[in-house]
Parts: structure tokens; C-alpha cells; sequence
């Protein structure tokens, strides 16, 4: 049988958990984790940079038809190269 000083001594030692602490204790919530942040900043810049291609594509084929217009011309419309008989 454990003596006194031994039971005082586990009790006054630290805690061992048999079971993880739940979130149900109020003040106990863990940091989130830093990877998710830096995953969803990733996605978020790669969106940002498919949408500026998408915009430098069709803002250049609208440059290109004004530049064709402005110089007088009046068949402008693009030329599909995959036609038959093109």
C-alpha cells in the first residue's frame, strides 16, 4: 500500500492525461494550425494571377481589334486559321 508522502507526491506533481483534454473546457482551445493560413493565401495569390492572365489575354485582343478600327479599316473581325477554304 502507497504511503502518504507517495499519493501527496502524485497529486501535487503534474497531471497525466489518460484521455486528450475535449473542447468542451471553456479556456482550453488549441492555435489553429499555420498551414491552413498559408494554403489558403496560396490558393487565393494563384486565383489572383489566373485572373490577371485571363484579363492581359482579352484586353490584348480588344487592343489589337481598336488598333485595327482607328486605322480605318473596316473588316476588323479576327481570321480563324482552322476555317475550310481560309
Amino acid at each position: 500500500m502507497p504511503s502518504l508522502r507517495t499519493v501527496a507526491a502524485l497529486l501535487s506533481g503534474p497531471r497525466l492525461y489518460l484521455l486528450p483534454r475535449g473542447t468542451e473546457e471553456r479556456g482550453n482551445r488549441r492555435p489553429r494550425d499555420p498551414r491552413l493560413a498559408a494554403l489558403i493565401g496560396l490558393l487565393i495569390a494563384l486565383l489572383l494571377v489566373v485572373g490577371g492572365l485571363f484579363l492581359v489575354r482579352q484586353l490584348g485582343r480588344m487592343g489589337r481589334l481598336q488598333d485595327c478600327v482607328m486605322s480605318g479599316r473596316s473588316n476588323c473581325a479576327p481570321i480563324d486559321p482552322d476555317s475550310p477554304g481560309g
